[in-house]
């Protein structure tokens, strides 16, 4: 449809497709060939966002709720946005390291040193 040179050839591929087109609502009639970008704009928004919307709700719903990220976003906004948006500053292992403190348990104990042996600097340095 995007590639489509005339109105013929765009009514043409409007009407092979019919079916994903009503399915994401931009199934019409077509006047002129410049509708085009509007029923593509239309089309993958609805592909991307509305077909999705459901499971991108449940991912901000549930999984961000894990280890109460949701909450502490909500709280704590302008400490989060930093890492959340895009800047031209590279982020590094101190930076994630500075931002997760860990909750051990008491020292000495079984479950500490099990919990000492768990390599999250040198993951963070892998990722860097």
């Amino acid at each position: 449809i995007k590639n489509a040179a005339t109105l013929e050839s765009l009514q043409e591929l409007i009407l092979r497709n019919s079916t994903l087109l009503q399915t994401a609502g931009c199934f019409r009639r077509v006047n002129s060939v410049e509708e085009k970008h509007e029923i593509v704009e239309e089309y993958v928004r609805w592909y991307v966002i509305d077909r999705n919307h459901s499971v991108i709700k449940r991912f901000i719903k549930d999984g961000l709720s894990t280890l109460e990220f949701l909450t502490a976003l909500q709280k704590h906004p302008h400490v989060l946005t930093p890492f959340l948006y895009h800047t031209e500053k590279k982020l590094t292992a101190t930076d994630l390291e500075d931002l997760f403190k860990p909750e051990l348990s008491p020292a000495g104990s079984n479950q500490r040193q099990k919990e000492s042996k768990t390599l999250w600097s040198d993951y963070l340095l892998n990722c860097e």
